[in-house]
């Protein structure tokens, strides 16, 4: 089943203001609400490059979680 990116129309919840994945089948209808708070949200368009705005440095850090980046053979930087 694909993982679609949703994000709030408005304010919004902790949850979805900063946009959430849902996995859902094909034939399912996007969602129009926050599972959470209730609220409005949309499907954005996905990025297939990779990168998720939900996977940035700052979200990252935001959420608790450490990114480490290859510097040398061996060597890691940590970047958040």
């Amino acid at each position: 089943m694909p993982i679609y990116q949703y994000k709030s129309i408005g304010k919004g919840c902790e949850y979805c203001s900063k946009g959430f994945e849902q996995m859902q089948s094909m034939k399912d209808k996007p969602l129009t609400k926050c599972p959470k708070c209730s609220g409005k949200v949309k499907k954005v368009p996905a990025l297939f490059s990779g990168y998720s705005p939900l996977l940035s440095d700052s979200n990252l850090r935001d959420k608790g979680f450490t990114k480490l980046v290859k510097k040398d053979k061996g060597t890691y930087e940590k970047t958040t």
